[in-house]
């Protein structure tokens, strides 16, 4: 089970700082988000410097469909075609250079683990599926060719998980694919920041898809900006999950990463509590350490094993010297600390999914407690995900006889 970090925008020491505290494993370069000599030097930095980080390339062709998509550096990367349409990937021949060009980049820059292109799935039952499906299989042959392991990128709507049976036809043409594993990226339905899916039945076709490509066809499975929910899709056979620093690097939407934005205000100061497997805001665990504490209640209950409570814990409030700069570190080493306290026994997922169930129990129980007390908590950082969690879990397991 490994953390990987998201990178976006900004990526300044944060990077560097999670690898010196072994709360990464890994990481997802975002060519959009870094030029290209940049990237190269930090290819070769990190290569170097920490040569046990699996380093892997986001193609990030999917912008490529969006004529007014915010490309930003992908515009002066030699494998990104510019702004095209789905006519021109009908050609097998042009699929077939864009494919090669993007593995040869990064085959060029160092890496010896290469990712597909890909573009976006709105439904797997329409044409951008099969598409998609023929960038996937070209990319398997090329790498072969090359003697490169592969990730087969994968960009689709959530809204595409609602077809149960279109998910599985699609489930069984991957199958096929000779590949090492996949990158998956979901495009979410809203922005909002969340734990949750506002279908129930989509995350449960989400773990189901996870589930088989993992523990039933043995390929090991990236999910990409994943976030506390990700501990989910470890719990059904992922390899890895991805988070960044940004909101928009911790949730996918095409609104967000995408087209363009308007801005906004920064964003508020956020704790991570895997007790509690939510995000919280620093201003609301004040509230709650005061609440608690007045009730002669240990607060620290709430707070994960991180590299960085004692930070927490050092001030009169929480937030006395809490900072962003630390809330992504705490977030990464709090994901990945919460890998090795949840699970017992990582190799089977029924006792996976056992220690799964029994934690989130454990959280329920912890939100009952605040709810019994004059705390008002922002909507984002309620339990309200936890009911949907257990029933997608619940309906995972008599799905699936585990």
């Amino acid at each position: 089970m490994k953390i990987f970090a998201q990178q976006g925008y900004g990526k300044g020491d944060k990077i560097h700082n999670g690898l010196n505290s072994s709360a990464l494993d890994g990481i997802i370069l975002s060519p959009r988000d870094e030029r290209e000599v940049k990237l190269r030097q930090f290819v070769e930095e990190i290569q170097s410097s920490y040569p046990n980080t699996d380093l892997l390339l986001d193609p990030q062709f999917y912008y490529s469909l969006y004529i007014d998509g915010t490309s930003k550096n992908l515009e002066d990367y030699p494998y990104f075609p510019g702004v095209i349409n789905l006519t021109t990937l009908r050609s097998f021949r042009n699929i077939q250079k864009f494919v090669n060009d993007c593995i040869e980049f990064q085959e060029d820059i160092g890496l010896d683990c290469v990712v597909s292109p890909n573009i976006l799935i709105p439904n797997f039952s329409d044409r951008q599926a099969q598409i998609a499906l023929n960038m996937a299989e070209e990319s398997a042959n090329i790498a072969e060719d090359k003697g490169l392991d592969l990730y087969i990128s994968l960009t689709f709507s959530e809204s595409a998980l609602n077809e149960s049976r279109n998910v599985n036809d699609f489930l069984n043409e991957l199958s096929t694919l000779n590949a090492t594993g996949f990158y998956v990226t979901i495009d979410r339905k809203t922005p909002d920041y969340n734990q949750d899916y506002e279908s129930e039945t989509s995350l449960l076709n989400l773990l189901t898809f996870i589930y088989s490509l993992s523990e039933i066809n043995e390929y090991k499975v990236i999910m990409g900006y994943s976030d506390i929910i990700g501990i989910l899709y470890l719990t059904v056979g992922a390899h890895a999950i991805s988070t960044g620093w940004h909101n928009s690097s911790r949730k996918f939407t095409v609104q967000q990463r995408v087209l363009p934005t308007s801005g906004g205000r920064q964003p508020r100061e956020r704790y991570t509590s895997i007790p509690l497997l939510n995000s919280i805001l620093v201003s609301e665990l004040d509230t709650i350490s005061n609440q608690l504490r007045a009730r002669n209640i240990d607060y620290t209950t709430l707070l994960s094993n991180s590299a960085y409570e004692n930070v927490i814990l050092s001030g009169n409030n929480p937030s006395d010297t809490w900072s962003r700069g630390i809330s992504h570190l705490q977030h990464w080493s709090a994901l990945k600390n919460a890998t090795e306290d949840i699970f017992t026994n990582p190799d089977d997922i029924s006792d996976r999914l056992d220690d799964m169930e029994n934690y989130i129990d454990e959280a329920v129980a912890k939100y009952n407690l605040l709810n019994s007390l004059p705390i008002q908590l922002e909507k984002s950082s309620k339990g309200d995900h936890l009911e949907t969690w257990t029933r997608a879990l619940r309906e995972f397991r008599d799905l699936h006889h585990v």
